[in-house]
């Protein structure tokens, strides 16, 4: 999830008073502090962040993703 942090920057400096900006996070069942506190630091606030916990099937020889759910952060500006 450390991939996300400039595109978050720039993401709630182009969005408009209500836009909304959703995209994945490879945690599998919620935000971490350090991802919050970056929405924060980008000027989210906190009370406007949700997820959504997704169930994925990755295949058995996906390197990448073996767990059953990845999280979508939904974040409203």
């Amino acid at each position: 999830h450390r991939n996300h942090w400039d595109f978050v920057e720039a993401a709630y400096r182009l969005l408009r008073p209500g836009g909304v900006l959703t995209y994945y996070s490879d945690e599998v069942d919620s935000l971490s502090d350090e991802h919050i506190q970056r929405l924060r630091d980008a000027g989210f606030d906190e009370s406007r962040i949700r997820v959504e916990v997704c169930a994925v099937t990755p295949p058995d020889d996906c390197e990448y993703w073996t767990e059953r759910t990845i999280v979508a952060p939904i974040v409203v500006k």
